[in-house]
């Protein structure tokens, strides 16, 4: 991850941790073997910092780097 310092307000955190917990609890990354928590947050944050906000799209960002089985 680049080395970038974004702030972010509480309605935005709450967000970014509701789509990291739902990442976390999907199927796909429980039977995920290539692929941390660690990254997961990492790659949420990163679509955050560059300002995408929509829950659907942060998830699905996610899923899609599970499914793939390739950490960003």
């Amino acid at each position: 991850m680049t080395d970038v310092k974004v702030a972010y307000d509480a309605a935005t955190l709450a967000t970014l941790r509701h789509v990291l917990d739902q990442v976390l609890t999907h199927p796909l990354f429980l039977n995920a073997a290539s692929v941390s928590a660690l990254q997961m947050a990492e790659h949420i944050l990163s679509l955050a910092a560059a300002g995408e906000r929509d829950i659907e799209r942060l998830r699905n960002s996610a899923l899609s780097i599970l499914a793939s089985g390739k950490a960003a």
